[in-house]
């Protein structure tokens, strides 16, 4: 058994992690009869987790939190260049000031990944002004290289990867989970890695070849301060963007309420007048649910209605876990509000005080508007 063991033992060449017989439910684990069987007929072999993954889409184990970030800090100290990736839907939590800083005396191409989820009213042109200027000021740096990819409609990947062809040497793909890491390269390198919706899908380094360069897939950096973070892999899968995003515009009354999901209640006055009220749009993946109520009970306990009337979360979800805050925040026409890892707000009449109620880990943010509006509303 420890001849086989030591002889024959190798990576999963779907997330990267070493093949191993004795831990179920840990990555890289394969019953060591299957593992025989499928070595003895020359079938691919993948650890049962991106089995059940690729043909089941069910979750078998997580990735380890601690593991990761031990492996990405040993992985960076031996590359020059970088790919970082972020999900232009959730910008404000998926772009991240302080992994940009660990590598920005390097060569480093962004990668603004799903645009498809953006409203169709958003160009690619109007897209790449905005991440410049909002880039350039939350980290002092101003991109180079910025391509703008969807690996749902293909917009962008051939430009991308075209450069890629002609870069050269090798090249860490960085990025937060669920950005679409493992999808964008498994469309331009043709490759046969694990894609799934689920968090901490690739543990391990996975070498794919785009003409002169070796590229490198990494973990997905868990980062735990997103709405989403709150929730286990099956429900933050069933609540990611897939397609363009829902939107609703709201009116409110000062006395009532609007809940983005179970988890964040929104009462809105417009900043300067009391008799007028504010008009504002919500964009959210559309598994998100959107409430407006002046119901107390509802106010009061949501939990009553978590995985029905209000979602995420999804399935059963301990609220008493949880601690939430009270943050105000004035925002204008010329900006917009986003609460990482579930939704983002534009105003269109305003300046719209907002009083929220979000877990105390999440930390709502003003930006510079990317939807701007056409016309004034009176």
């Amino acid at each position: 058994m420890g001849d086989l063991l030591k002889v024959t033992v190798e990576k999963c060449p779907g997330c990267g992690a070493a093949i191993q017989f004795e831990h179920p439910g840990k990555p890289g684990f394969i019953p060591l009869d299957v593992y025989q069987r499928k070595l003895e007929a020359g079938e691919e072999i993948v650890c049962q987790r991106c089995f059940r993954l690729k043909h089941y889409k069910v979750l078998t184990s997580e990735a380890d939190e601690e593991e990761i970030q031990k492996f990405l800090r040993i992985a960076l100290r031996d590359f020059e260049k970088f790919v970082y990736v972020f999900d232009v839907f959730d910008f404000e939590g998926t772009f991240r000031p302080e992994i940009v800083r660990l590598i920005e005396k390097n060569e480093v191409i962004f990668v603004a990944n799903k645009f498809d989820t953006l409203p169709k009213t958003v160009s690619g042109s109007q897209l790449k002004s905005w991440l410049m200027e909002v880039i350039s000021k939350i980290s002092e740096i101003r991109p180079s290289h910025l391509f703008i990819t969807s690996t749902k409609n293909g917009y962008g990947l051939s430009k991308l990867k075209d450069y890629l062809f002609e870069w050269g040497g090798k090249a860490l793909i960085l990025g937060v989970t669920n950005v679409g890491k493992s999808s964008l390269l498994q469309t331009i390198t043709s490759s046969n890695v694990t894609v799934s919706p689920y968090p901490g899908t690739t543990i391990g380094l996975i070498e794919h070849k785009v003409g002169k360069l070796r590229l490198y897939d990494t973990p997905g950096i868990i980062v735990g301060d997103r709405l989403i973070d709150l929730f286990d892999p099956q429900c933050q899968a069933k609540i990611l963007a897939r397609g363009e995003v829902a939107r609703k515009t709201f009116k409110p009354f000062p006395e009532e309420v609007i809940f983005v999901s179970g988890l964040v209640k929104i009462q809105a006055t417009l900043f300067s007048q009391s008799d007028v009220r504010p008009i504002f749009q919500i964009f959210a993946p559309e598994q998100v649910t959107f409430h407006k109520t002046k119901n107390l009970e509802l106010i009061e306990h949501p939990e009553k209605h978590f995985g029905g009337l209000l979602v995420p979360p999804c399935g059963s979800f301990d609220v008493s876990k949880l601690n939430f805050k009270k943050v105000q925040m004035v925002v204008d026409e010329s900006h917009e509000l986003s609460i990482p890892g579930l939704c983002w707000i534009n105003v269109k009449r305003g300046p719209v005080r907002f009083v929220l109620n979000v877990p105390e880990n999440v930390e709502p943010r003003v930006r510079m508007a990317l939807m701007k509006p056409k016309r004034k509303i009176h």
